[in-house]
């Protein structure tokens, strides 16, 4: 059986939650639901305390998850044992005999997940980790959303709300606060809750969401290659009283300069902005690369490169030298607003 998805774990759990399952993949709110779903549909909450069992996977052995499994449940059909972040990437070979007897003993009244919130595992060891769900189970990996699906969900999430979103703006929300699902979700209650018109505007998102690192050097950004110094250096002062991390603030200035090179290159060579995300880590962030080349589109390629070797100055500055961390990105974006100049 191929990795599930969100669909056909869905289509899963309404026919039968029980088995054993592991649950990975980059998008911790969905993550958290299917999680609670399985638990909410194997365990009578009336009789939780004993048919509901969480490990802690640095603090457990696979034998106390067996055993744990094994029990029967109590006055009740069905029970669910949770399994956080077990270390399956580094078992040895007598470990993965443990972690199959694991699996495939596992009863028919159990649900034995196998969850991955606090890291990522990789490697040889954990796809034949995954392997083994997949042979007595099911491996279910739920990424981020694309923004085509994050657009869909908020304007649906928001029409249930009797407050439409306006044309453009779903994806103006998702450039502004992330594609983090739980965000995006907290942010759209806030936004339709604030916004007093029929419809929601980029003046509600403006007025009340809470705009990320990334968008507000976005924005910064924007002003300097638009020649706007004044509203640049404003929004730079404005970091610095948030107390936005200096680092990833220029951390920011890097990876949009970045993004505005490659989308550039993309469109020069005959292809779309978005197409680069088939070569780099952009998932469900394909709309950073069309602002980007909507940005960059009046510099040259000498315009950013000489960008690049300042951002690499700073870069190297920042790291090797004593000089105050703010005068350092305060010389930078002066800099950078020379090259527009």
């Amino acid at each position: 059986m191929p990795v599930l998805n969100e669909s056909s774990l869905k289509e899963k759990l309404k026919e039968n939650p029980v088995g054993v399952y592991v649950i990975y993949g980059e998008e911790s709110y969905l993550k958290k639901i299917y999680i609670n779903k399985i638990i909410k549909k194997t365990v009578d909450e009336s009789f939780a305390d004993f048919n509901f069992h969480t490990f802690d996977g640095k603090d457990c052995t696979l034998s106390d998850v067996y055993e744990c499994a094994e029990a029967v449940p109590m006055m009740a059909e069905t029970k669910c044992v949770l399994v956080k972040d077990f270390p399956l990437d580094l078992l040895d070979d007598n470990g993965f005999e443990q972690l199959e007897r694991v699996l495939s003993d596992n009863p028919d009244d159990c649900a034995l997940i196998f969850s991955f919130t606090a890291h990522e595992p990789k490697g040889a060891k954990w796809n034949k980790a995954v392997k083994l769900f997949d042979k007595f189970g099911y491996a279910v990996k739920l990424d981020r959303k694309t923004p085509a699906e994050l657009i869909k969900l908020i304007e649906s999430g928001a029409k249930k709300r009797n407050k439409p979103f306006a044309k453009g703006v779903a994806s103006y929300l998702i450039s502004c606060v992330g594609s983090d699902l739980n965000t995006l979700l907290n942010e759209m209650e806030k936004v339709c809750a604030y916004a007093s018109g029929e419809e929601v505007t980029k003046t509600d998102v403006d007025s009340v969401c809470i705009k990320s690192l990334d968008a507000k050097v976005f924005d910064m950004i924007k002003d300097l290659i638009s020649g706007r110094f004044d509203s640049a250096f404003r929004k730079l002062s404005l970091l610095f009283e948030q107390r936005e991390d200096e680092f990833q603030i220029l951390g920011a200035l890097i990876a949009q300069y970045s993004d505005i090179y490659r989308a550039k290159a993309a469109v020069k060579s005959g292809n779309r902005a978005e197409d680069v995300a088939k070569y780099y880590n952009y998932a469900g962030k394909e709309f950073r690369l069309t602002n980007a080349a909507r940005n960059g589109s009046s510099l040259s390629f000498a315009d950013i490169a000489e960008c690049m070797e300042i951002l690499s100055w700073a870069d190297t500055t920042l790291k090797s030298s004593a000089l105050d961390k703010r005068l350092v990105l305060e010389q930078t974006v002066v800099k950078l607003a020379r090259v527009v100049r």
